[in-house]
């Protein structure tokens, strides 16, 4: 064991003197190695593979306008669904690190293309001029091919409707808007454009309490009501200016008593029975501190003084400066009912008669008398005389038997039985009819 231990010590001592002997010879070695290394790479500068991704592509300088100049145009915008390319590089080792995609120009190239169609075209990329011996591996693109659809161009014009999106606040009350222009032209692929058939400038409408004023980048529809994304139009789509005041809104009732004239005045025993209108409350939009001193609103005076019977007819609304009546031409109908004044008399014991009992029959009335109430128009009532009120059983057609009929009343004439209301304390009687 012991031999063993030292034989380990010995050769661990002379490592150790290998290691350090001559070491000045070996770190003079290693710094002329790292100098000859700068000089190859000065010198040499050996190319090296770098792979870019995500590198972005574009159409060719002058490829659209000349499209456009030929009435052909691209639909969509299949380069920013390509999300861009990668692409192998070739460059010298001292710039393999400064390379970026920034110094790579991939483009597509549409001189080839001479009629609609989908057309497969090759992608092409090509280094930054100061990026010495650096240049696109071949093969090195991919993809190397894209899909590109070309329509024909078409102009045309559409009309333009404001769009509302959501409900105001309640207590809040929008004009209509009004768009700067009511037509707007657009250009883009023949199939696009022919299903457009309107624009619309969206205005959104919640939480909305001021008034509106911007210029608002049309959205174009199509037949069924459906969107049009905007990509596939050239440029970006007009904008529209919209204005719509948006104000205060409060609902008030119409006083008409108020708005009467001479109602005090009325003939000797007539009165005013009630006074309506049609509408009887009104929506006012206007400035939220004016519309909160407001609780009604009154119409041009009406005369009723000497009136005797109902009246009727449009008055003109009186509105406060800066407030406005919505659903109304400014106007509202007016009723006024104007009539006599009622009175009531009472007439007590008034007999019940038999009317119509035929030959050879009598009657036994179980009630014999009854009071009779009478109201209705004083004139009426106070001309009513004692022997003007009858009450009466009809027997007309009735043979031998026990009824049960109803009280009629009978006041005067026909106008007074008609107009005047009555009530009677015996409303229905037993009759009994026999033979003689």
């Amino acid at each position: 064991m012991e031999n063993n231990n030292a034989k380990g010590k010995r050769v661990a001592d002379l490592s150790k003197g290998l290691l350090l002997k001559n070491l000045g010879i070996k770190i003079a070695a290693l710094l002329l190695a790292t100098v000859l290394w700068g000089i190859v790479l000065t010198v040499q500068n050996p190319n090296r593979i770098k792979v870019l991704s995500k590198v972005p592509v574009s159409f060719a300088l002058g490829g659209e306008a000349d499209l456009l100049a030929r009435d052909l145009v691209v639909r969509g915008n299949p380069l920013k669904e390509l999300g861009g390319v990668s692409v192998r590089v070739s460059t010298p080792i001292t710039t393999y690190m400064e390379l970026n995609a920034e110094h790579l120009a991939a483009s597509v190239s549409l001189n080839s293309v001479i009629s609609p169609g989908v057309w497969m075209l090759p992608i092409n990329a090509t280094v930054s001029a100061r990026l010495v011996n650096t240049w696109v591996e071949r093969e090195g693109i991919n993809p190397d091919k894209i899909a590109v659809e070309i329509d024909t161009l078409m102009k045309k014009t559409v009309p333009v409707e404001a769009f509302y999106e959501g409900t105001l606040p309640a207590g809040y009350w929008a004009d209509t808007a009004e768009l700067s222009a009511l037509k707007v032209d657009i250009r883009g692929p023949k199939q696009d454009v022919e299903r457009a058939t309107k624009a619309i400038c969206k205005i959104q409408m919640n939480n909305r309490t001021q008034s509106y004023n911007n210029a608002v980048n049309v959205t174009l529809l199509d037949s069924e009501g459906e969107e049009i994304s905007s990509n596939y139009f050239l440029g970006s789509l007009p904008a529209v200016t919209v204005r719509m005041a948006v104000y205060s809104k409060k609902t008030v009732p119409v006083d008409v008593i108020g708005s009467l004239l001479g109602a005090d005045n009325l003939p000797t025993n007539y009165r005013l029975y009630a006074a309506s209108s049609t509408p009887a409350l009104l929506d006012i939009v206007g400035d939220s501190e004016v519309l909160k001193g407001i609780d009604k609103l009154m119409l041009t005076g009406l005369d009723v003084a000497g009136k005797r019977e109902p009246v009727h007819g449009k008055l003109a609304i009186l509105l406060p400066e800066g407030v406005s009546v919505l659903g109304s031409n400014g106007e509202a109908e007016v009723y006024v009912d104007i009539r006599e004044k009622n009175s009531r008399k009472v007439f007590e014991a008034v007999p019940i008669d038999a009317t119509g009992l035929e030959r050879g029959l009598k009657a036994r009335i179980s009630d014999e008398i009854t009071t009779i109430s009478v109201e209705g128009r004083i004139t009426l009532v106070d001309s009513l005389e004692r022997n003007d009120v009858h009450a009466y059983v009809d027997l007309k057609n009735l043979k031998e038997g026990t009824y049960n009929l109803p009280v009629g009343v009978r006041l005067g004439d026909e106008q007074k039985t008609e107009e005047l209301t009555f009530i009677r304390s015996v409303a229905q009687v037993t009759v009994i009819l026999e033979r003689t």
